[in-house]
């Protein structure tokens, strides 16, 4: 009488194979994702950073800004960051309010060129000091 051989068959262990290697595609699928995520975070918290700080200047410096659009960059977190700034006055009924305040809308972007959406947008009012 023969003895009985315990083991895998070699259609056992491809199946067996062929089910670890799905399982590891979609882990190494999730883990890319969410390093993706971390990175995007990371830059929209930054880019609002830059944003506040901008429209910060500007309140500590009590500039006014005239109506139109600005450009300038910033440097943070070992990266420059370029941002946009529109000023413009309220859509208010009131003139004397009008002249005297100032819808600022910050704008940062990663690219230089601006070209990409933006990461972060701010928007604030600015009165005018006497």
């Amino acid at each position: 009488m023969k003895k009985a051989i315990n083991g895998f068959t070699l259609l056992e262990v491809l199946v067996a194979l062929a089910v670890a290697s799905i399982g590891l595609a979609g882990v190494i699928k999730v883990a890319g994702g969410n390093a993706y995520n971390a990175q995007h975070l990371q830059n929209k918290t930054i880019a609002q950073w830059v944003a506040l700080n901008r429209l910060s200047e500007l309140r500590v410096t009590k500039q006014f800004p005239t109506i139109g659009s600005t450009k300038g960059d910033s440097d943070m977190a070992g990266r420059k960051w370029y941002w946009q700034q529109e000023s413009k006055a309220p859509s208010l009924p009131i003139p004397n309010i009008k002249q005297s305040l100032r819808v600022i809308e910050i704008n940062v972007y990663a690219d230089e060129a601006r070209k990409t959406g933006s990461l972060t947008t701010v928007t604030s009012y600015l009165a005018q000091q006497q």
